[in-house]
């Protein structure tokens, strides 16, 4: 297993939390994060002796914060028994596994005043791959992801299901069989665990790398859609671009302009003067995706790195500091924007498509890129697909970040819903790597169809032409997966 060191100057990028999700990383904490986690305990402590009230500790949860709440160690194991709730599939494993390693490192800054032994005994479960069954609906991302991180606490106890294969396990079995018992957790332990944005940040890094991807895939399409359609490469112009300034345009015009001169193929001087927007546009369109994608980076991974419980310990002042930082409005904010720049990149991919099967603009080949049209029906079926696609893309679609419900007798008055919009954000990647997909292999066949011999992408060399029709399924879901990894 490759070691994954937390430490209090690590800074944790979205590609480490990747990393993570998808490896059997070996999560290793530094003895400086155990003596921080260890100073803020005992500050916590003194803080109680003296008498000041705590949230959590001294009182109730939520609403029930003006009533007496000095059961301490009991009251927290109340708290992961009544937020054992949730609907739902379950979460993705590389999610859960993710939202983990975000929890540790948010707890490792050493202001939530948990017990050493309880993180490293979250760190053990995440080394082993004991991975709580989470259920997906449960989470309004206000007072963090409670519902999701409390399975995971569930399972720390022994208690509800872990995920084995397709299926799940009792937690208790999957301790005993890695050589663990229940953790026991204090009243303290329970709340830092479960109150912070964690599931909400996993989905929401997982979808930003993935997104990369598709961007690049996205304009390496672009371009070799050119080659092969033998386009007009005037609106690519390094000039045309540096005139507008925004940074991304001008990445994303010199990444299709790569592509689309692989070969020094020349323009067909047939076509028009200008190209249709979605070929012409195509880098004010990616560019300002990328710009967006760039920007929600940033808020995501300050949110990977910040302090996202309530309440935190000030070690230095003895002091208890309440408030709301388990909040996942900047999540929210960032998974809406780059969800809306998701979709307009699968409506320029989907009006590729129509382009690369219509003969008025594809250079006259045969239309759906049927090899004997009327006797075969080509690329219909794939078109007919990524429209679907599309047309999910758009029902995914809406401002989670605005679309506030009150809750919680009131407590919660105003929630950001940021578990939900880095949730779509996440499963609108998968839509629309099989969009870039079904335009990959329409590309692939006007290519056949032409005689083209320049040099296909990478990822689209086994290619096999359709001289007659066949199901596309297999070949839809096998080239979608690789542009998810980035092959």
């Amino acid at each position: 297993m490759t070691p994954f060191l937390l430490s209090l100057d690590h800074r944790l990028q979205c590609d480490g939390v990747e990393c993570v999700a998808f490896s059997r990383a070996n999560l290793l904490i530094d003895d400086e994060i155990f003596a921080a986690m260890q100073r803020s305990g005992e500050a916590l402590q003194t803080i109680l002796m003296r008498g000041d009230a705590v949230y959590g500790l001294t009182t109730g949860f939520g609403p029930l914060v003006r009533y007496d709440g000095t059961r301490n160690d009991a009251q927290g194991i109340g708290l992961i028994a009544h937020l054992g709730a949730g609907y739902g599939e379950n979460v993705e494993p590389e999610v859960v596994r993710g939202a983990m390693l975000i929890r540790l490192h948010t707890l490792a800054r050493g202001m939530s005043g948990i017990a050493p032994q309880a993180a490293q005994f979250y760190a053990d479960m995440l080394n082993k791959n004991i991975l709580a069954a989470v259920p997906s609906i449960g989470s309004l991302g206000a007072s963090g992801d409670l519902i999701p991180l409390a399975h995971v606490v569930r399972a720390m106890i022994g208690e509800g299901e872990v995920l084995r294969g397709t299926g799940t396990i009792p937690a208790l079995q999957a301790l005993h069989e890695n050589g663990l018992q229940p953790c026991a957790l204090t009243g303290r332990d329970a709340l830092a665990l479960v109150n912070g944005t964690s599931f909400s940040s996993a989905y929401m890094a997982l979808a930003l790398v993935r997104s990369r991807r598709l961007l690049a895939k996205t304009e390496e399409c672009t371009g070799w859609l050119m080659r092969v359609m033998g386009c007009r490469r005037n609106g690519l112009d390094e000039r045309l671009h540096r005139a507008k300034g925004h940074k991304g345009q001008e990445e994303s015009a010199r990444n299709i302009l790569r592509e689309a001169t692989i070969g020094n193929d020349s323009e067909d001087p047939n076509r028009p003067l200008q190209e249709i927007y979605s070929i012409r546009c195509a880098p004010q369109i990616l560019g300002a995706a990328r710009d967006v994608l760039r920007q929600s980076q940033e808020m995501t991974e300050q949110e990977l790195n910040g302090v996202d419980d309530n309440p935190l310990v000030d070690a230095e002042t003895l002091e208890i500091l309440h408030g709301g930082n388990f909040m996942t409005q900047h999540i929210a904010f960032a998974a809406d924007s780059l969800n809306s720049a998701l979709t307009q990149t699968g409506n320029l991919v989907e009006r590729h498509i129509e382009a690369l099967v219509t003969p008025a603009l594809n250079g006259g080949a045969p239309l759906l890129l049927a090899a004997q049209a009327g006797a075969m029906s080509g690329m219909a079926g794939v078109q007919l697909t990524a429209t679907a696609l599309l047309a999910e893309m758009r029902s995914h679609r809406q401002q989670y970040a605005s679309s506030s419900l009150p809750t919680n007798v009131g407590n919660q008055d105003i929630v950001p819903m940021g578990f939900q919009a880095a949730r779509e954000c996440y499963h609108q990647t998968k839509r629309l790597a099989a969009i870039l997909a079904c335009e990959s292999l329409c590309i692939a066949q006007l290519a056949a169809l032409k005689g083209y011999v320049g040099a296909p992408p990478a990822w689209m060399q086994e290619f096999e032409p359709l001289r007659e029709d066949r199901a596309m399924r297999g070949e839809i879901e096998r080239l979608a997966e690789q542009i998810l990894r980035g092959v």
